[in-house]
């Protein structure tokens, strides 16, 4: 797998950290540790990363996790290069 892109999870107001990490679960197939550890990076730095892999795989998780109302993003990995 590639792990050229990297995807983020941004902080917003509207959904309830249950609801974020149940979506991580569900979506990115996390861990509920792992879950939680994203939601709480998330919630007092502002953004976190989920996975990192292909523009394609994440790409596939980033709309799944648009269409449940979180704000996410897919950027180029700097530490691959």
């Amino acid at each position: 797998m590639s792990s050229e892109h990297v995807l983020c999870l941004h902080n917003d107001s509207e959904n309830s950290f249950d609801y974020v990490v149940d979506a991580l679960m569900e979506v990115c197939e996390h861990s509920s540790d792992q879950a939680e550890q994203c939601a709480y990076i998330t919630h007092y730095k502002g953004k976190s990363e989920l996975k990192v892999g292909s523009l394609e795989a994440l790409s596939v998780m980033r709309e799944k996790l648009e269409k449940k109302g979180l704000i996410v993003s897919v950027e180029i990995n700097k530490t691959a290069y």
